[in-house]
């Protein structure tokens, strides 16, 4: 495997930027985050070349916004990182020596990434296909050459001495997301509910003792970079605190705002799990539910699913970000996984529904007993819907039908409710181990 040695007799005269004094870092949903943070650097009076390394690789150097007493003139984001390859293509033209069997020294005149070109002393060449078995030894370390991803700023400065820079830029890489876990209890209806964030941060940065926020949300973003930071100070909060100050969330714009209690290490390449809250004691409903669309089926199976208020007098009450909810219910030895759903960003007060899966133990057989046409733009049909229950306890199935034109029930055998212009819903009771049919006939208007 080969080496490389490198003799440094050079220095840089750049003025490098101290290591962040503060950081603060939001994450949003969408693979972004901004970051916050203070360094210290040391200027002169008049024009100075500053580094600001240790910024993520996938920074947007569009986005940078400057604070600091004098003006920055130029800024370049540099990424050609020093590595084999990118030193050797830096000494085209210079002297190097490769240290092996023997001994080759020359002028390096062409390098790949495996094989190099050196014109001798005595003005041969010597080709080289392969470096295995030799070190290369180069005189010196190129000034503009770098190991990490760094800006380049070009400085003025009314006055020498050190000064704070506060820095606020975007980056790619970054996101979170909620997961949620709920147990169901022996009856079905009372539900535990924990709460945990999960960060991923594959910036190609890491993040030391930071500040973070999260923003739950969808923000509307563009398909390249738009630039410049974003300025949180010049909002107003409302401030209300998940439980156990885990996390304090606040409404933000048309979003929210969930940041957490203690400050956290954000590594490259790394995923981390943070409480958000922990629920219990959530009142739930349990529900089979039958999406008809008035078709000859068999053997047909309801949706399971519970539904609860997020509600102060429900034990919740906070807005709820988006995320995975994996659903549990012990069976009187363990716990096991009975079904999962997504749950979309929800505000206090409102509903939510969980899809749980399929009944197994209730089927339903649905028919067009008869159709036909009463006048020249009237028709009218008529619906059985069977439902078979093999399950030893009594149950509710409700019964969705979507229907189109101008439409009248004209007979039922079950009450209905309207719940829009469109759309009906049969409460079905049946007994345990029994079968009922609905029936019901619409006239519809072209």
């Amino acid at each position: 495997m080969k080496k490389i040695i490198l003799l440094l007799i050079a220095t840089s005269m750049l003025s490098f930027a101290q290591e962040r004094k503060e950081v603060a870092v939001t994450i949003y949903n969408s693979d972004l985050g901004v970051v916050k943070e203070t360094r210290e650097i040391e200027l002169k009076s008049g024009i100075n070349d500053v580094l600001i390394r240790d910024v993520p690789s996938q920074i947007n150097p569009s986005s940078v916004k400057i604070n600091l007493d004098g003006s920055v003139i130029e800024q370049n984001y540099r990424y050609d990182l020093a590595n084999s390859y990118s030193l050797m293509q830096h000494f085209i033209d210079k002297k190097i020596s490769l240290v092996g069997g023997k001994v080759i020294e020359g002028t390096l005149v062409s390098a790949t990434h495996n094989s190099v070109v050196v014109k001798t002393g005595g003005g041969g060449l010597t080709i080289l296909p392969s470096l295995e078995g030799y070190n290369i030894s180069l005189d010196y370390m190129p000034e503009n050459l770098l190991t990490k991803p760094t800006l380049v700023w070009k400085v003025k400065s009314n006055s020498s001495g050190k000064k704070e820079a506060g820095l606020t830029y975007q980056t790619g890489g970054m996101s979170w997301k909620a997961e949620y876990v709920a147990t169901l209890n022996k009856d079905n209806n009372r539900l535990d509910l924990n709460a945990w964030v999960n960060i991923t941060n594959n910036s190609g940065g890491s993040f030391k003792n930071a500040k973070v926020k999260l923003i739950a949300g969808d923000i509307n973003r563009v398909n390249t970079y738009n630039g410049g930071g974003v300025d949180y100070e010049s909002r107003m909060y409302t401030k209300s605190m998940a439980s156990d100050d885990l996390v304090s969330e606040k409404s933000f714009f048309e979003y929210h705002i969930y940041e957490l209690a203690n400050k956290s290490d954000l590594l490259q390449n790394e995923d981390k799990q943070i409480g958000l809250f922990n629920a219990s004691d959530i009142k739930v409903e349990k529900k089979f539910i039958y999406n008809s669309n008035g078709s000859n089926l068999e053997n047909r199976k309801p949706l399971v699913s519970v539904e609860f208020k997020n509600a102060n007098d429900n034990n919740l009450g906070m807005p709820l970000p988006k995320g995975i909810v994996r659903i549990y219910k012990n069976d009187g030895e363990a716990v096991e996984l009975i079904g999962e759903d997504n749950l979309d960003h929800t505000p206090k007060n409102e509903e939510v529904e969980l899809k749980i899966g399929d009944a197994f133990d209730i089927t339903i057989d649905e028919k067009i007993v008869s159709s036909k046409k009463i006048a020249d733009k009237v028709s009218e049909v008529e619906y059985e819907v069977t439902i078979h229950n093999s399950k030893e306890e009594p149950v509710t199935v409700e019964v969705n039908r979507n229907l189109w034109g101008n439409w009248t029930v004209i007979e039922k055998n079950v009450d209905y409710e309207k719940e829009n212009a469109n759309k009906i819903t049969f409460k079905v009771d049946v007994a345990k181990e029994k079968k009922t049919t609905l029936t019901y006939k619409v006239r519809y208007v072209q």
